[in-house]
C-alpha cells in the first residue's frame, strides 16, 4: 500500500509540474510587465500559446534528419523529468535515490546538446547562429548554476535533493539574530 502511495505522490507531483509551468511563465511575463509600468499579457496566455500551437500542423525542412524530428520529444522529456524529480511538496519519494544534483544537471545540458544539435542539422545559417547562441549562453549560466548548486550541496553534504530540502527546511538554515543586537543602546 506505501508503494501505491508513494507512486500516487510521484505522479501528481510530475504531473503538478507540467500543468503548473506555464502558469510560472504567465506570472513572470505579467510581473515584468508591471515593472516596466505596462500592464504584462493576461496571466493565462501561455495556456492559450500553447493551445494554439498544438494546432498547428509540423512543418519540417527537407533535409532534416531523424535526429531533428526526435528532438522536441528528447529535450521536453529531459526537461520534464529533470523538473519532476525536484521535491516540490513531498521529499522522500519513490524516485528520490535518482533525484541527485548532478541528474538534474545533466538532464539540462543534454537537453540543451540536442537542441544545439537540431538546429545544426537543418545545414541552415539560421540553424547554425541560433546553435551557437545556445552553446554561448549555456558557456555562461551553467557554470554558475553548478557553483551555486554544489555550494548549497556542499553545505547541505549530500547532493541527493530530498536531503539538500530537508537541510533548507531545518533550523540550521537562515537569518540568526541574537535578541541583544536588537534591543537599542541604553
Amino acid at each position: 500500500m506505501a508503494v501505491i502511495l508513494d507512486l500516487a505522490t510521484q505522479g501528481a507531483q510530475m504531473l503538478l509540474v507540467l500543468l503548473l509551468a506555464p502558469l510560472l511563465t504567465g506570472f513572470i511575463r505579467k510581473l515584468k510587465g508591471r515593472l516596466l509600468r505596462r500592464q504584462g499579457p493576461p496571466l493565462l496566455q501561455p495556456y492559450r500559446d500553447l493551445l494554439r500551437l498544438m494546432r498547428k500542423e509540423a512543418v519540417l525542412a527537407e533535409n532534416a534528419s531523424w535526429l531533428f524530428r526526435v528532438t522536441p520529444y528528447l529535450v521536453f522529456a529531459a526537461t520534464w523529468v529533470a523538473a519532476a524529480l525536484v521535491p516540490t511538496f513531498a521529499t522522500g519519494l519513490m524516485f528520490s535515490w535518482s533525484a541527485d544534483l548532478i541528474v538534474v544537471i545533466a538532464l539540462l545540458g543534454s537537453a540543451r546538446f540536442f537542441l544545439a544539435l537540431a538546429g545544426m542539422d537543418v545545414g541552415t545559417s539560421f540553424g547554425g547562429i541560433g546553435s551557437s547562441r545556445e552553446m554561448m549562453i549555456a558557456t555562461l549560466a551553467e557554470p554558475a548554476m553548478i557553483m551555486i548548486v554544489f555550494t548549497l550541496a556542499l553545505l547541505a553534504g549530500s547532493t541527493q535533493l530530498s536531503s539538500l530540502a530537508g537541510f533548507m527546511l531545518s533550523p540550521a538554515v537562515g537569518l540568526r539574530v541574537s535578541a541583544g543586537s536588537l534591543s537599542s543602546p541604553s
